[in-house]
């Protein structure tokens, strides 16, 4: 995971106004003055960037070549989706538990829904209801795609049926844009079997850090080991796989190790020490963590093999499997490059 310093004035000072997005913060809550915040970009690529506010205020900027969605994400791991375009301003006040925002495009339609649901407290069901009025009354607008992300996709068992009556009477633009499109590839048509990516998954190492999928990792792909400290055949298989990481080459493959521990002791004692290549992270949901059940995970072990922008390749494999799905991909690529020479 890389973090950047992002200067106060200006991260990319060579861009042009019309071609460069802003956003101007001003945090209300004292705590949160100096603290961190990161910069969460799901696509057209996963990455991580950082913001150090300074007494409360920020200024980011970046260089986007259509409609971008990054994601604002404190210590707490509370977000908040910015839309960014060329040319486009947005300032952001107050806390994260209540953002203002205000400036152009889907951000002003984004503050619109926030204020409808500003009295629900959080309530999860009363929030999918808003988002649907607001889906079905702005079929223009990006917002709604994001909406059908966060609150019809991104479920564990999400209602396909209803979520297409939803989409259907979206113009083209929002149907053809990169957020909806994005999630629609973690969204099974009929069954499992047609997930093509991860789900946007959010979790913390032990320190309490932050783990994203960054497309500028060193690391071709990306492994999901589901495991448990109580679970023996779970345990058997994280020491295949640490024998296997250290004998590939340098780089070609990440561990990222979800527990279904409920209890946080006895998930640290069966942990490994962290490397760049050895992460482990746990919600401490077990069962209903948000993976497992979007992916009908019902046994372990389980894992699920990624590149980097969360394109699955292959789920479920032994050692054997793996080496060979490795050797497969490092092949190919091996082939294209030869073609481009």
């Amino acid at each position: 995971m890389f973090l950047f310093p992002v200067p106060l004035l200006n991260l990319l000072p060579a861009c042009s106004e019309k071609d460069r997005f802003l956003l101007k913060g001003e945090l209300t809550d004292s705590v949160s003055f100096h603290e961190p915040i990161l910069v969460i970009y799901d696509d057209p690529e996963a990455k991580l960037d950082t913001i150090f506010p300074e007494n409360g205020k920020f200024t980011y900027q970046l260089s986007p070549d259509t409609l971008t969605l990054i994601r604002l994400v404190n210590k707490e791991g509370q977000a908040i989706p910015i839309f960014a375009n060329k040319g486009w301003e947005v300032q952001f006040k107050g806390t994260f538990e209540k953002p203002d925002l205000k400036g152009d495009g889907a951000n002003q339609e984004f503050q619109e829904f926030l204020k409808s649901t500003a009295a629900l407290q959080g309530n999860e069901k009363a929030e999918a209801k808003e988002a649907e009025k607001f889906i079905q009354s702005h079929p223009q607008s990006v917002v709604s795609a994001y909406l059908l992300d966060r609150y019809f996709i991104q479920q564990a068992h999400p209602d396909i049926e209803h979520t297409t009556k939803l989409i259907k009477p979206l113009s083209g633009n929002v149907k053809d844009s990169r957020i909806l499109s994005v999630a629609m590839k973690s969204l099974p048509a009929k069954d499992l079997s047609t997930i093509t990516h991860l789900s946007y998954y959010s979790c913390k190492d032990r320190k309490g850090k932050y783990i994203s999928w960054n497309s500028n990792d060193k690391h071709d792909y990306t492994l999901v080991n589901f495991w448990a400290s109580w679970s023996p055949n779970s345990l058997t298989k994280r020491k295949e796989l640490e024998i296997l990481v250290d004998s590939l080459p340098k780089n070609t493959l990440k561990v990222l190790n979800i527990s279904l521990d409920l209890q946080k002791e006895q998930w640290l004692n069966a942990c490994k020490p962290d490397t760049t290549s050895w992460i482990e992270t746990c919600d401490f949901k077990g069962w209903e963590n948000q993976l497992v059940k979007q992916h009908n995970i019902n046994r372990l072990p389980a894992n699920i093999l990624m590149d980097k922008n969360r394109k699955i390749i292959g789920t479920d494999l032994n050692e054997a499997m793996l080496k060979q799905e490795l050797k497969k991909i490092q092949e190919e690529k091996k082939k294209e490059k030869e073609k481009k020479a």
